[in-house]
């Protein structure tokens, strides 16, 4: 009995045993070799996209300021978002201090204009004068000049007929007398005559004091209009149609004028342009040259979940943000080179984004139709070369070297090493791929 209880554990044992190594058979068996990826050489149209992101911007933004200092009387837009029209009066300052310079200025230039007529009169009652003076001092200089001739020929006459004893000495004597006497007044005539270049400089003069009462007229004009100016320079109107966005000041403020105080004067409120709405996009030197003026764009933004707005490429700087930064002396603290992109929202919805809001745009920059192409994940740099491990038809691979051209964030342009129909592998987590964060 005891020998058959033996026989039984024994092969219990054997069952137990061989139950143990099945399981264990079972649950250590190595996995089968996981299928190569691969992908095929494709010929077709690939869409080429940039993706950045950047800040929502106005059309413009204008800080009003007014040119006139004062107390602020009225200020017809008192709340943020209220609309305002080209030219319509957004702010009245007290106009009396501009008022009094007016008519002070008013004043002046009639007083001005009195001065000029009287230096007028007075170089013309000089003009005539200095003809009427001239004529009579000729005509007398003239006259004495030929009754001194005369007095000659008589005094002449005389002596011959003394001489002869047919005239009496007393007679040659008061016709000497007379010739001298009549001299005198010749030469007293030449010296007026002499005497009208003095008098034809003060006419001369006259007419300087008219051409300066001239110049102080326009002085004065000029003075009467700048206060006209700086009398309209108390209503201040909206520079462009708009939104005001800020309001800086009160009714009852006293404020600077932007013309005289040295800091600039008071800024009283915002005006924002929204008629175009743009996006300030910042794109990465890698993907600048594959963007041009009037790509199309598609912009999203967290603001307005759910909208997707068509836009356009507008402007593109000519030097990176690093450039600009460092010509003017800022702290650069990324290796990162970018650039700016100006992107014009479009569509009927443009305005549920605001000024300020974060934007991400997707660039549509190239469409390449009838090229090659395989997924960004087929390529691995093998010793600075770009290169693909081909899977042949008996299932053996070969690495070979690729030129490649452009790229969207899926599939990469083929120019050369591969034919369409050819499979490639794809690497996952290579080290060398695509996805490397240096490769570009």
């Amino acid at each position: 009995m005891k020998k058959w209880i033996k026989i039984g554990a024994i092969i219990a044992a054997a069952g137990v045993a061989l139950a143990v190594y099945q399981y264990y058979r079972s649950t250590h068996q190595p996995d089968p070799p996981e299928p190569l990826k691969t992908a095929t050489v494709r010929r077709g149209t690939l869409a080429v996209h940039v993706y950045a992101t950047g800040t929502v911007q106005a059309n413009r933004t204008v800080n009003i300021k007014c040119l006139a200092g004062g107390q602020i009387r009225s200020k017809p837009y008192e709340v943020i978002g209220d609309p305002v029209k080209k030219g319509q009066i957004i702010l009245n300052v007290d106009p009396t201090v501009e008022l009094q310079a007016l008519n002070i200025a008013k004043q002046d230039l009639k007083q001005a204009k009195l001065n000029y007529q009287t230096s007028m009169l007075n170089y013309q009652i000089a003009k005539n004068n200095l003809i009427t003076t001239r004529e009579n001092d000729q005509a007398n200089l003239l006259s004495m000049e030929a009754q001194v001739a005369n007095d000659q020929l008589n005094l002449h006459r005389d002596q011959m007929l003394l001489v002869e004893k047919l005239a009496s000495q007393q007679t040659f004597d008061n016709d000497k007398t007379t010739l001298v006497r009549d001299q005198q007044s010749l030469r007293l005539a030449q010296v007026q005559m002499e005497q009208l270049q003095t008098q034809a400089l003060q006419v001369q003069l006259q007419k300087l004091n008219v051409r300066l009462a001239h110049v102080a007229v326009e002085s004065k004009r000029q003075e009467r209009e700048q206060a006209v100016t700086n009398l309209k320079y108390t209503q201040v109107t909206a520079p462009i149609s708009g939104v005001v966005s800020t309001v800086y000041v009160q009714p009852g403020q006293v404020i600077s004028s932007a013309l005289t105080n040295v800091g600039g004067g008071t800024t009283v409120m915002n005006i924002v342009d929204l008629s175009h709405i743009f996006v300030n996009a910042t794109i990465n030197e890698s993907d600048i040259n594959h963007v041009r003026i009037g790509d199309k764009v598609q912009i999203t933004a967290p603001g307005a979940p759910g909208e997707v707005f068509p836009g356009r490429v507008e402007l593109i700087a000519p030097v990176s943000i690093q450039d600009q930064n460092s010509n003017s002396n800022a702290i650069i603290n990324s290796n990162i080179i970018t650039f700016e992109a100006k992107i014009e929202v479009l569509g009927k919805n443009k305005d549920l984004l605001k000024p300020g809001m974060t934007a991400d745009v997707d660039i549509f920059a190239d469409e390449l139709k009838n090229v090659l192409y395989i997924p960004l994940q087929a390529v691995v740099i093998n010793n600075g070369l770009d290169t693909v491990t081909v899977v042949n038809s008996n299932g053996s691979t070969t690495t070979r070297t690729v030129n490649l051209g452009k790229r969207n964030d899926v599939d990469w342009q083929v120019t050369g090493g591969l034919q369409e129909g050819q499979k490639v592998q794809i690497h996952l987590g290579n080290a060398q791929s695509m996805w490397t964060p240096w490769r570009h």
